[in-house]
């Protein structure tokens, strides 16, 4: 049984996908991503579940197909690629003029395609596949 104050591994890894599937939306515009969410919740949301920084190994999660994982590792590169080039402080035009939405589009979009196919997980309640 589920304790709602503990959830389990493989919930709190369902949660997390579905948390990764809402950061690709944003990705996948493009430009009018940034300007939706501002450059920084554009980048800082997706670096929030998946990152290589974080000590959870997100590319090990049993909620991922390995199609998914070498989406959201094309769309992680990317972004890591982004960052090292841009000012931290950068704004949402500067981010813009870059062309760096345009480069990271494709494969976001790319990414939140396939796990879309799929699906969200429930957030309540272990799942083998996804039922939403």
């Amino acid at each position: 049984m589920d304790d709602p104050e503990r959830p389990s591994e493989r919930l709190v890894e369902q949660r997390l996908r579905n948390r990764a599937m809402e950061a690709l939306v944003a990705l996948s515009k493009g430009d009018s991503g940034v300007r939706s969410v501002g450059v920084g919740d554009y980048i800082n949301l997706f670096f929030d579940v998946i990152d290589d920084d974080t000590p959870w190994q997100w590319r090990e999660w049993s909620c991922f197909t390995p199609e998914e994982v070498e989406r959201l590792d094309a769309v992680h590169g990317l972004l890591q690629a982004a960052c090292v080039v841009t000012p931290w402080n950068d704004t949402d035009d500067d981010f813009i003029a870059s062309g760096w939405p345009g480069r990271i589009q494709p494969a976001a979009r790319a990414a939140l395609d396939i796990m879309q196919a799929r699906g969200k997980f429930r957030e309540d309640a272990e799942e083998e596949n996804p039922s939403e």
